[in-house]
């Protein structure tokens, strides 16, 4: 039996056959998302963009819903490693917030489709408790600032952050004076 395994292009792991096309069929959603928007996104369309047949997206997602979810579960994941890759060395306070803001916006931009779908889907309790869990990481830093009430101020900055990143979507680059009026609210 030969090994059929490829390599992730995040984690440089082998994946077997399987992760493999769990993750060609997500790539597939990703880019269709980004294209078509939610309610454009059919299984159908998912498995002749990933080369599969129908019958192997169920054998990884339930339903359209699933798969969706797990859609959103993977950006927020890659989102959580890459801001705490960003923040590891850095001490609670302004500059590690601003790090991490950064980096979501760069990671937001960087993945369009299932940007489109979290802008879509806001009041989709699974994906509202996965950015109050990213709001809740900011609250220590917040505290180490000074913040009185640092749980309202950190819903108020996941707010700020989510509205830049919708600006800079609907843009497709960068608004360095967002991402400036951003630092200085933190540094203040």
């Amino acid at each position: 039996m030969t090994d059929r395994s490829v390599t992730n292009p995040y984690t440089h792991e082998a994946m077997p056959d399987a992760a493999h096309t769990r993750e060609a069929l997500l790539d597939a959603g990703a880019a269709l998302a980004e294209e078509h928007g939610l309610a454009g996104i059919s299984v159908n369309m998912v498995v002749a963009r990933a080369g599969v047949a129908k019958g192997t997206f169920y054998v990884h997602f339930k339903d359209r819903a699933a798969f969706i979810d797990a859609m959103h579960a993977r950006f927020h994941a890659r989102v959580e490693a890459a801001m705490e890759e960003a923040v590891v060395d850095l001490a609670p306070g302004a500059e590690r917030l601003f790090r991490a803001a950064e980096t979501y916006l760069d990671i937001s931009l960087q993945n369009r489709g299932v940007k489109a779908l979290s802008l879509e889907a806001g009041s989709d309790p699974t994906i509202a408790a996965r950015r109050e869990r990213l709001a809740a990481g900011t609250i220590s830093d917040l505290q180490v600032l000074g913040w009185d009430d640092a749980e309202a101020a950190a819903q108020l900055l996941a707010a700020m952050i989510r509205e830049i990143s919708a600006l800079e979507f609907d843009r497709g680059h960068p608004l360095p004076a967002s991402r400036r009026s951003l630092k200085r609210f933190l540094d203040t």
